[in-house]
C-alpha cells in the first residue's frame, strides 16, 4: 500500500506514467486535500491525474493535519499524507525534500519518484532503457531532481540493464 503525494502526481501526469504506481502498488491512496490541489483546473495533466483518481482511494484530511501542519511549517495538504502514511504504517510517494524530511521524522518510510522508477525497473516491469528514457522526460518536463541524484540513478538503471 501506498499513500501519494501531489509533489509525485503531477509530474508522473505531465509524462502519461501515473500507471507505474498502480504497477508497484496494489492500493493506492491520498488524501481530500491532495485531491483538491492536483485538480486545479487550467493545470496541466489535470484530465488524467483526474482519471488516475477515480481508482484511488481518497480520504478525508486527518484532523490534526492542520496542527501538524502548523508545529511543522509545512502545508496542510503535505501534513494530510504524513498522517494516513503513518496511521496505518504505509509508504508514502512522494518528490519533495521538505516534506519527506518531517515524513520521516514521524516514523515514515518514504519514496521518490526515483525509486518507484528503480523498484519497476528491477521487478522487470520497465527495462532499464524505458526508465532512463523516463526518468529524462520526467526531468525535461520540469520534475526536481538533484544532478548527482540523476546520475546515481542513471547509473543504478545501467547495472539493471547489465
Amino acid at each position: 500500500m501506498v499513500v501519494v503525494d501531489s509533489s509525485a502526481l503531477i509530474p508522473l501526469a505531465w509524462v502519461g506514467q501515473l500507471d507505474l504506481i498502480s504497477t508497484a502498488f496494489d492500493d493506492v491512496r491520498t488524501t481530500e486535500e491532495v485531491r483538491e490541489e492536483v485538480l486545479t483546473e487550467g493545470k496541466r495533466g489535470t484530465a488524467a491525474l483526474d482519471e488516475f483518481l477515480t481508482d484511488v482511494a481518497v480520504h478525508d484530511t486527518p484532523v490534526r493535519a492542520d496542527e501538524v501542519a502548523s508545529m511543522e511549517g509545512i502545508a496542510v495538504a503535505d501534513a494530510s499524507v504524513i498522517l494516513l502514511a503513518a496511521d496505518d504504517e504505509e509508504i508514502l510517494l512522494a518528490n519533495d525534500k521538505a516534506l519527506i524530511e518531517v515524513a520521516r521524522s514521524h516514523g515514515v518510510e518514504c519514496w521518490w519518484v526515483t525509486t518507484l522508477l528503480l523498484s519497476c525497473t528491477k521487478a522487470g516491469d520497465l527495462t532499464a532503457d524505458a526508465a532512463t528514457n523516463l526518468l529524462y522526460d520526467l526531468v525535461n518536463e520540469g520534475m526536481n531532481l538533484h544532478p548527482k541524484v540523476y546520475s546515481q540513478v542513471q547509473k543504478k538503471l545501467r547495472e539493471f540493464g547489465n
